[in-house]
């Protein structure tokens, strides 16, 4: 029983301490005026203003005292998502006073709403169960009241309510400041890759990237040169570039056919971007729409610095609808407009397509195409891909080089990979080596495929229209220059075929 009551007056007495603490921590920025100037007499006597009766005295203090019962809400929204705040009170509450509260039951019209609990993922695959809505926290004698409101800057932000006594006003303030900074030195998501998708209840839902980069890409050394000097040396030398006044917020287009390894350019510079404390947010422009986009560089300007990786930007950038550009104009624009550090990287498969507007200068500061490889980097791949214990010490790279010309990284990969398999095939073991027609020779039967893939070999299509209209012209071949067969018509209600049928 000793043990018992032991124990409660010393949780009662860290509790004490806790709020203390919490008044501590807001007193230099934080008061209340009551009226009432408190202090220690050193003979520990009562003291009144001179002139004052003791009668007025005792009604003040009766004042100030039902005001300090008097119950209020204190309101607070926090610069950061939803999740990323209820995740913070949890771990100031859990720190300081050794409990997260308890979920609390509300009434609603539609009967009792119970206490409720969100998951937040807070890494790759790494989920936790944080409070939600009401909780009930009896060290303020009130309720904590969690929720979300939306900003036209920021988009979906994370609001606090507290209702307890006034007299714990500047308790109520320190708590804030201790969630400000739980915020800025653990958030879930600032210095994390990321991509963003709609919920329901919480506006926006930011889900973790695995990031697994692939040692085998590689690129020309122009085209690496010009990535290192324009994406990934600005983040790693930001701070120097600050002090010489000098943006970070880069607009970078990486265009260039499929295959190419555009995307996998995006998770080396997340990587880098992590390595380096920045955000790194995810976006695919073929799944999601303009809104989306939007809400993706609003969440990017919380969690600054960051970079915003947009693959297949021409989604949006052919639009030919001039509402539509200027929409996409201005939302450029206005990234980094108030002096934040958010870095645009986009992809593009058709550069040619983009409207005059969105690759003026200023709206996009470097164009990198990225292409075929070059003899160099052809070299480096196979060496990367197949292993040098692999490789025929006399196999001729210049020639390798000659039977991939044209082909981009992916297909240079499937042509190792088709070398190696026929190599196992013929050898029926895994002790072969590859040599120059090994790889030569995957190259030719992957050939066709490429002509294919890039349009150059695609067969005509036929069907009953084209085939008459090639009928009709071997028929009128004598009729040239009197008659124009070089559009495309309807076959049975055209004026020209039926005259041409009929003067043959």
């Amino acid at each position: 029983m000793t043990a018992t009551i032991n124990y409660a007056e010393q949780q009662k007495a860290k509790f004490q301490n806790a709020l203390a603490n919490l008044g501590l921590v807001a007193a230099n920025t934080y008061s209340v005026d009551q009226g009432v100037v408190h202090h220690i007499d050193p003979k520990n006597k009562i003291s009144l203003p001179e002139g004052m009766e003791a009668a007025k005295g005792s009604k003040i203090l009766a004042e100030v005292a039902a005001a300090d019962a008097q119950m209020e809400v204190f309101n607070k929204t926090f610069r950061y998502r939803p999740e990323d705040g209820a995740l913070a009170l949890q771990r100031v509450l859990s720190k300081f006073f050794g409990t997260t509260g308890r979920g609390k039951a509300i009434m609603t019209m539609f009967g009792s709403q119970p206490p409720q609990q969100i998951e937040v993922e807070v890494g790759p695959g790494e989920t936790v169960t944080v409070a939600w809505g009401h909780i009930d926290f009896s060290h303020l004698d009130g309720t904590l009241m969690l929720g979300v409101t939306r900003d036209a800057e920021y988009g979906t932000l994370f609001q606090m309510s507290i209702e307890c006594p006034k007299k714990y006003a500047h308790m109520v303030a320190g708590l804030w400041m201790l969630i400000e900074q739980e915020l800025r030195e653990n958030s879930i998501y600032r210095g994390k890759s990321v991509y963003r998708v709609n919920d329901r209840e919480l506006g926006d839902k930011l889900k973790f990237i695995n990031l697994e980069e692939n040692p085998t890409i590689v690129y020309n050394s122009n085209v690496y040169e010009a990535l290192r000097n324009t994406v990934w040396g600005v983040i790693e030398n930001a701070e120097l570039f600050k002090q010489d006044h000098r943006r970070t917020n880069k607009r970078v287009l990486l265009h260039g056919p499929y295959g190419t390894g555009k995307s996998e350019a995006g998770i080396k510079t997340a990587v880098i971007a992590n390595a380096a404390n920045w955000s790194f947010f995810q976006f695919n422009s073929g799944k999601e729409n303009l809104d989306d986009l939007e809400a993706t560089l609003k969440t990017a300007r919380l969690y600054q610095p960051a970079v915003v990786f947009i693959e297949d930007i021409d989604v949006y950038a052919g639009q030919e609808n001039e509402q539509y550009q200027t929409r996409l104009s201005n939302l450029f624009d206005g990234v980094g407009s108030k002096g934040d550090q958010v870095m645009l990287v986009m992809t593009s498969n058709k550069a040619a397509n983009f409207s005059k507007g969105m690759l003026r200068a200023g709206r996009v500061d470097r164009m990198i195409e990225v292409g075929p490889l070059d003899r160099e980097a052809t070299e480096e791949m196979i060496r990367r891909v197949i292993g040098v214990e692999r490789l025929d010490k006399k196999i001729d790279f210049d020639l390798v080089h000659e039977a991939l010309v044209g082909f981009e990284p992916a297909f240079v990969r499937s042509t190792f990979d088709q070398a190696a398999e026929a190599a196992i095939i013929r050898t029926k073991s895994l002790t072969y080596t590859l040599g120059t027609e090994d790889f030569v020779g995957a190259a030719v039967l992957l050939r066709p495929q490429h002509e294919m893939h890039t349009n150059k070999g695609e067969p005509k299509k036929t069907t009953f229209d084209t085939a008459m209209r090639d009928l009709v012209r071997e028929s009128v071949r004598d009729l040239e220059g009197h008659v124009d067969l070089s559009g495309d018509y309807d076959l049975e209600g055209s004026v020209k075929f039926q005259d041409a049928v009929h003067n043959n």
